[in-house]
């Protein structure tokens, strides 16, 4: 057909880059400030962009069905106009509520809004190959669709999609360092999927700090930074990442940030600050997910500087508050209904080394004695933390004894230790390029059945071997 191919690449005007600034900046209201009613595509790029950010930050249920509403009117541009412009815009805006469908529950229209996604970025492959900018959602979606495990391949054949993880990660890579006006994006999109879909935190880590070197100021990369350092055990950068955040009193309140500064106060024993940052975040969230959850995490600070009154009154609180959608909030339900609080000498040693606390963490520890592990679960729990502690400290040959004695005394519990000492011994094989071995150790982590961290785990697990499988 005639102009096939000869399309001109996707730009953004002075005031639409300004726009798009601030709404990567998280100031999304200043964006709709300056473009409050987008008429041309890039406006609605970077409008639709900053309103699908400010609902994966906030939860808002009021603004979801408001700009649920806007993003159904621009599916529906297509059916006027198929420029490739406006094929672009399908592809970004199908992939963005693709994420935000997911986080507000709503599975199967996500699943629907990738399809979509796809399929645009596919008619623009082939009607417009040398339209570089898709080259950013198309990276992105091999990355999503390559990371489903091989036992979910009949559900993409039924969708009619393929991708491939090394693929996306490179046609990202090559993208994030072009001059093209959104390569930003890119950057932190290549970031993120490192550290949340293929479970590479180190190395993301690495990319968020060049991005926090090149954008210090900017708010999203403090959060991914953030985010990734807590996921990474380095709790006490990602406090002074999070200490920064709402400083300057600009854009959206990420009420969500102080929920992990909680987190990070937790870890750090320093439990009266924890409950302040915890009690801000439950006062000023507009979502339910982690409600439950700080309200637990407060119950558990009294607890362990010894307030068990106030701690029992909050716990007794906690048990009807929020939902029980995210793991987080299931895992304190399922903590809520035991009739005895864990171990509070092993709860401590487990918040140190979540944090990277490690010598506090191993002094914790040894103030243990095997006579006060009355349980089996306090025994397979001793066990865990040690292996814990000596993977994170790479003393690699105890964490695998360790990790291996959690999984034979931990039976067929119905516990994380002994799922997670599959998955952890699974990275370390991989590490050590024992691929079959590897492979072992991730399939035994899915086998385990209703533990508290299933779905995490089981995630974790699926990446792993699709990752590896796809290096046959």
């Amino acid at each position: 057909m005639p102009g096939w191919g000869t399309a001109q690449d996707f730009t953004l005007s002075e005031h639409e880059r300004r726009a798009y600034a601030l709404a990567l900046n998280l100031q999304t209201a200043e964006a709709h400030a300056l473009i409050p009613n987008p008429r041309t595509v890039s406006e609605h790029y970077v409008i639709a962009l900053a309103e699908a950010l400010e609902l994966l930050v906030t939860e808002d249920p009021e603004k979801f069905a408001e700009y649920e509403d806007r993003f159904e009117k621009r599916l529906a541009r297509k059916t006027k106009v198929s420029s490739v412009d406006e094929l672009f815009l399908q592809a970004e805006i199908g992939l963005q509520w693709a994420f935000v469908h997911l986080k507000f529950g709503h599975e199967f229209d996500g699943a629907l809004n990738l399809r979509q996604a796809y399929q645009a970025t596919q008619e623009i492959k082939k009607r417009y190959p040398k339209f570089t900018a898709i080259q950013k959602t198309e990276g992105l979606l091999h990355v999503i669709i390559g990371s489903v495990p091989e036992k979910y391949n009949w559900l993409l054949g039924l969708l009619n999609m393929e991708g491939s993880v090394g693929q996306g990660m490179a046609t990202l890579e090559s993208f994030r360092h072009s001059n093209h006006v959104l390569a930003f994006e890119a950057d932190v999109l290549y970031a993120l999927t490192q550290g949340f879909i293929l479970q590479q935190t180190g190395s993301a880590m690495q990319e968020a700090r060049i991005l926090l070197e090149k954008n210090p100021g900017n708010r999203l990369v403090l959060f991914l930074s953030a985010s990734l350092a807590m996921k990474n055990a380095q709790s006490e950068d990602a406090l002074a990442m999070l200490l920064k955040i709402n400083e300057p009193k600009l854009g959206l309140p990420l009420s969500y940030a102080e929920y992990m500064k909680g987190e990070v106060y937790l870890q750090k024993a320093e439990y009266l600050h924890a409950i302040s940052a915890y009690r801000w975040f439950i006062n000023n969230y507009k979502g339910q997910n982690y409600i439950k959850d700080a309200w637990y995490k407060i119950g558990l600070c009294y607890w362990l500087n010894g307030n068990t009154s106030d701690a029992e009154a909050i716990f007794t609180l906690a048990r009807s508050a929020g939902k029980e959608v995210a793991e987080a909030d299931r895992y304190a339900a399922r903590s809520l209904a035991e009739t005895e609080l864990p171990h509070i000498k092993l709860t401590r040693v487990r918040y140190f080394t979540d944090g990277g606390y490690y010598p506090r963490a191993q002094e914790a520890l040894a103030t243990i004695s095997t006579d006060e592990l009355v349980t089996q679960r306090d025994q397979v729990e001793y066990a865990y933390r040690q292996a814990r502690i000596t993977h994170k400290t790479n003393n690699l040959a105890a964490a695998r004894e360790f990790y291996q004695y959690t999984i034979d005394l931990a039976g067929d519990a119905p516990w994380y230790f002994a799922p997670n000492a599959s998955l952890q011994l699974g990275y370390i094989e991989w590490a050590a390029n024992d691929l079959e071995k590897a492979k072992e150790h991730f399939t035994r982590a899915l086998t385990y059945k209703r533990h508290e961290y299933k779905n995490s785990i089981d995630s974790k697990a699926r990446s792993a071997l699709a990752q590896l499988n796809a290096r046959k």
